[in-house]
């Protein structure tokens, strides 16, 4: 890890940086199916309404940034992976988006967004943290695997494109819930 990489909350000033992080990301990888990009619109309600983003600086420039959702009874929850009840809904949070400049790969960056954004989560008092990945993407998967999130479930999602579900619960783990609630 690096001692230069600072964690702040994105403004709406930072969304042209990380929709150009988003679309180099996307162009950069072998595979782009593994990767949504989202448009401005998104990250604009992201950064005051529907949740926060998080931002990477090094120096002064934003490396990556984390995009968290807090989706409460939107159809889309992943929490129905888990068949939650909707007053659990409220308490799932998405690790939505994440990406790194590919100059700033390699320092742990995506990890310090991740437990910055878990840690705010926490005290907001939001119990489910999930996410999706490609089951493919090895990078995106082991990350998750590495920071404790188990895989809730595997589908089609974002159009039809296969993803993990990945959970990560604040007390029994997701898959034992799921398992509890059948």
């Amino acid at each position: 890890m690096y001692s230069d990489i600072q964690i702040y909350p994105a403004g709406k000033e930072d969304v042209p940086a990380i929709l150009n992080i988003m679309e180099e990301t996307y162009h950069q990888m072998e595979h782009p199916d593994w990767f949504c990009i989202d448009d401005g619109e998104f990250l604009y309600r992201h950064v005051s309404r529907e949740g926060f983003i998080l931002k990477a600086e090094v120096s002064g420039e934003i490396a990556g940034f984390l995009v968290i959702r807090c989706p409460a009874d939107a159809k889309d929850n992943l929490g129905s992976y888990l068949k939650l009840s909707e007053e659990e809904k409220a308490l799932v949070a998405h690790m939505e988006s994440a990406a790194v400049k590919d100059v700033y790969r390699g320092r742990g960056i995506q990890n310090k967004l991740m437990a910055e954004g878990e840690r705010l989560l926490r005290e907001k008092g939001y119990r489910y943290l999930m996410g999706t990945a490609h089951p493919d993407n090895k990078y995106s998967v082991n990350n998750f695997l590495k920071l404790g999130y188990e895989i809730a479930a595997k589908d089609l999602k974002y159009g039809g494109l296969p993803r993990y579900v990945f959970c990560k619960s604040r007390k029994e783990g997701c898959a034992e819930e799921k398992k509890n609630e059948e």
